[in-house]
């Protein structure tokens, strides 16, 4: 017999997770290529331009990080030689 609410609870669960997972890389992306086109003008000495080019970039690895976390975590999940 199935447990369809358990069924449901991981499915949910799964589909949650690797959405949120794919924003933060996406959002992720989008940081580092926006810190790609302000370091065009910051090479031209802004002021504005350097500081949102390094805060574009520390969001973008900061978010790489959140992403190389729930990889690790998963990875953490599945394998049982870790529960030891």
């Amino acid at each position: 017999m199935i447990n369809w609410q358990s069924f449901l609870l991981v499915a949910l669960a799964s589909i949650g997770f690797t959405t949120l997972v794919v924003s933060l890389f996406s959002f992720g992306m989008r940081l580092l290529t926006n810190s790609k086109h302000a370091l065009l003008s910051a090479k031209k000495g802004k002021a504005s331009a350097i500081r949102s080019e390094a805060l574009n970039r520390f969001g973008a690895y900061g978010l790489f990080a959140l992403c190389a976390f729930a990889l690790i975590y998963g990875i953490y999940l599945i394998v049982p030689y870790f529960h030891i």
